[in-house]
This record gives C-alpha cells, sequence and structure tokens, in this order.
C-alpha cells in the first residue's frame, strides 16, 4: 500500500510539473515573443523559397499564378517585428556569406574580403526587403478577401448604413496593392449573385478570428453592423501596417544596393590592394 502511494503521489508530482510547464510555456511574455518571431522568420523564409523555385518555374511555363492565399497569422504580426525578422534574415545571410569568404580566402586577401563584405551588405539589403514583401503579400490577401467578402453582404442589404459601407469598400479598392478577391468586377458580380446572406454570415462567423472579433455575429441589425464597424477599422490598421512596411521595402531598395554592388565587383576585379 506504502509503495503504491509513493508510485501515486510521482505520478502526480510529474503530471504538475508537466501542466506548470505548458501554462509557462503558453502564457510567458518571453517565450510567447520568441515563438511570434520564429513563426515570423519561418514564413518569411519559406515564402521567399517557394518565390524563387516555385514562382520562377510558373513563370517560365507561362501559368497565371494566383495569389490570393494568406495566413491569417502572418497578417497579425506587427510592424515592429516583421521589421526586427527581416533584419535578423538580413544579418544571417551577411554572417553566411562572410563565414563562407573568410573560410575559403582567409582574412588576409583584402582584395576578396572587402569586395566579399560590400556585396554582402548589397544582398541583405535584398534580402531584408525580400522577406517584408513576403508579410505585405499576406497583408495584401487577407484586405483583398475581407473587403470582398463585406462589400458583397452590404450589397445584399438596404439602408443608408451600407450604402456609405460600400463606398468604404470601394476606397480600400482605390489602394494601388488592394483588389477585390474576385480579380476582377466581372467576377465580382457573379460571386455576388451565388453566395446567399447565410452563407455569408456562415463565413464571417468562421473566420471573424482572423479581425480579432471574438463575438459570434447573430442575424440581427446590431450584431452585424457592431461586426463591420470593426471589420472596417481593422481593415484601415491593416493598411496603415501594410504602408509603413511597404515604405522600408521602398527605402531598402533604392540605390544603395546597387552601390554596395558594384564597389565591390570593382575591387574584385581591379584587385588595388
Amino acid at each position: 500500500m506504502v509503495k503504491s502511494s509513493k508510485k501515486n503521489s510521482n505520478r502526480d508530482s510529474i503530471q504538475t510539473i508537466k501542466e506548470n510547464t505548458r501554462v509557462f510555456l503558453n502564457k510567458s511574455p518571453i517565450i510567447m515573443g520568441i515563438r511570434i518571431y520564429v513563426f515570423a522568420i519561418g514564413i518569411m523564409i519559406s515564402g521567399m523559397v517557394s518565390r524563387t523555385f516555385f514562382g520562377q518555374v510558373v513563370a517560365f511555363i507561362g501559368i497565371n499564378e494566383v495569389k490570393e492565399t494568406y495566413n491569417p497569422q502572418a497578417v497579425k504580426v506587427t510592424a515592429k517585428q516583421s521589421m526586427a525578422c527581416a533584419r535578423i534574415i538580413a544579418l544571417i545571410t551577411l554572417s553566411l556569406i562572410m563565414y563562407t569568404v573568410v573560410s575559403f580566402t582567409g582574412t588576409s586577401n583584402l582584395n576578396i574580403l572587402i569586395p566579399g563584405l560590400l556585396i554582402g551588405f548589397g544582398i541583405c539589403q535584398q534580402m531584408e526587403g525580400a522577406a517584408l514583401d513576403v508579410i505585405t503579400e499576406h497583408m495584401r490577401n487577407s484586405m483583398g478577401a475581407w473587403t470582398t467578402i463585406l462589400h458583397v453582404f452590404a450589397k445584399k442589404k438596404r439602408g443608408e448604413y451600407w450604402k456609405e459601407f460600400i463606398e468604404e469598400t470601394e476606397l480600400l479598392w482605390a489602394h494601388p496593392q488592394i483588389r477585390p478577391m474576385s480579380g476582377s468586377e466581372e467576377a465580382l458580380e457573379k460571386i455576388e449573385g451565388k453566395i446567399s446572406e447565410y452563407k455569408l454570415i456562415k463565413y464571417m462567423n468562421k473566420g471573424r478570428e482572423e479581425v480579432n472579433y471574438y463575438t459570434v455575429i447573430e442575424d440581427n441589425s446590431k450584431s452585424k453592423i457592431e461586426f463591420f464597424n470593426h471589420a472596417l477599422e481593422w481593415l484601415h490598421n491593416t493598411r496603415d501596417k501594410h504602408d509603413d512596411l511597404s515604405d522600408v521595402q521602398q527605402r531598402l531598395g533604392t540605390w544603395s544596393y546597387a552601390l554596395y554592388l558594384g564597389v565591390g565587383t570593382m575591387i574584385w576585379l581591379l584587385q588595388p590592394f
């Protein structure tokens, strides 16, 4: 009996330790922050690899690739976190480049070491911009999908509120990088005729957590308007975050990276040291 009691006590202790560890890993701000960064870096790298290899094959074959899928969790990554993750990828790239150069040539040959460093800086800028573009693409596709669903639903309703909401979605489509999920006005009209209001509410309830809305959308005007007001605010915030990251991308894609590559190549060719 004593041995059995000790075994049960040990088993309970192990179970308690496991449960406390699980709670700590799920609720610790530090651990959660690390998980977000690891997730965002993974999304960026997989997106760049997919574009580099699969995208080139698709372009070569001549298939019109449809890029309307997105990861809702990638859309929720903040601008600050996105820029930090892109910078980490850039620094890892620079480290790998310099490690390769030093491993093959050592540190004494400045005619190789300096060009390697300058070319590495140029490539890093491009990697950082490409990583940010992966996240902004998820944002664009998410905004395109939600503006389409909300627009189609609003067009089925009558009243001043819904008329103004239709205008709001059309103003969002005026953004140069946000477009309807269907891709064209003709396709959008076909969608409007096929989807019922009930199916749209069901779809919005299924995906409402994507826009940080955690209340069930009920079949009454008050509930619908509350959701639409929240969704519109979320769209505006996501658009602003997208534009902030796009501004960073544009700055990274200016002449500076070309200068690094050009100067590094010239030093490598002329061998002045």
